[in-house]
């Protein structure tokens, strides 16, 4: 209870302070994320004189990029051929589908589905990789699709053998237990490292796998994938240069506009957004999808970025390696086939 005797105001009356306060705090943040701009713009120039010098020069991006992520893309070599277990699940017309485990650190293992199609090897080979709320089997088409329309099918019908891998995105109310990959992530951060690092360094060591097999042509490696996906194949790519043709759906945009937890990293601004990893794939084949229709991520932050990817491609003479293409859909995996006929080109 209050004396009668001492000051009182009603509850809203520091209000405008308040609202002050947060105003300049978001004209600081403002100010700051232009400089950075202007950073990024400074530190990330690559060598364009030659395809060779640009590919050169990219070795130092790359090793800083690892540097902003953390462990266990920094610090762990992943020497050697990973050990395996591999499960035969079903034949059907398409070819042979098995269940993965794929040892990427001590007792951790990444699951996936492989499917082998049907003829002699060695085949080329695509990581299709699911987004948020996804796994393997829903991208598979296993029981209806989603969203990926039946993005993993289709490119197994076109001759190649698939990778599947589960990252840790699922949907916990119907694929399995509650994740918590946020914390997870802040976990990780508190110890050196993050989610996508670790999950970048699976996928890299999946690939060391995968390109000892008999019955794969590691010189004819792709990655596709949808939303979440599509980030971790965009960056995947852009740290890991066996990957040749590279097709990321649902995801480009600018990242000061979805600054998704698990997407940022301490001081990345000053040094790399979406367009800084797309030109980290240059000159390899890059096909950038997004939906004209996405209510997550919209497509008019994506359109003025695009030109600075496209202008590097021309100035290494591979303006026909890059490809922006806005399809009618939603937040979804092409209907049509032109990231796939694009990937079938150079693949």
């Amino acid at each position: 209870m209050i004396e009668p005797d001492l000051y009182t105001e009603v509850p809203d009356a520091g209000n405008l302070h308040r609202t002050a306060l947060l105003r300049e705090v978001e004209a600081l943040l403002a100010s700051r994320q232009r400089l950075a701009e202007r950073n990024r713009s400074d530190y990330f120039n690559p060598d364009e004189s030659s395809a060779t010098a640009y590919e050169a020069s990219l070795v130092g991006y790359r090793e800083k990029l690892i540097e902003l992520m953390g462990w266990p893309l920094r610090g762990e070599s992943g020497e050697g051929v990973p050990s395996s277990r591999e499960e035969f699940v079903a034949e059907d017309s398409l070819g042979r589908i098995s269940r993965m485990w794929i040892e990427v650190l001590p007792g951790v293992n990444l699951y996936g589905l492989f499917f082998c199609p049907q003829g002699e090897g060695p085949h080329p080979f695509v990581i299709a990789q699911h987004g948020g709320q996804g796994t393997p089997e829903l991208a598979s088409g296993f029981f209806g699709s989603a969203n990926y329309n039946n993005m993993i099918r289709r490119i197994l019908k076109r001759g190649y053998a698939v990778f599947a891998p589960q990252l840790i995105l699922w949907n916990t109310e119907k694929y399995g237990p509650d994740h918590q990959k946020l914390i997870l992530d802040k976990k990780f951060k508190q110890v050196g490292g993050s989610m996508a690092a670790l999950q970048i360094y699976e996928l890299k060591r999946a690939l060391d796998y995968f390109s000892a097999r008999e019955d794969i042509d590691a010189d004819r490696i792709g990655m596709v994938g949808l939303s979440y996906g599509g980030f971790y194949t965009l960056f995947t790519s852009a740290l890991d240069t066996r990957i040749k043709v590279v097709v990321s759906s649902g995801f480009f945009n600018d990242r000061t506009m979805y600054p998704f937890d698990d997407w940022v990293w301490f001081d990345v601004a000053n040094h790399f957004t979406d367009p800084e990893v797309a030109s980290m794939v240059c000159p390899r084949p890059l096909f950038l999808e997004v939906g004209r229709e996405d209510a997550l991520f919209d497509v008019n932050h994506a359109r003025p970025l695009v030109d600075a990817i496209s202008k590097r491609y021309q100035a290494l003479n591979r303006a026909e390696h890059f490809e922006y293409h806005e399809h009618p859909g939603v937040h979804e995996f092409n209907k049509s086939d032109e990231g796939l006929e694009f990937l079938c080109r150079y693949l």
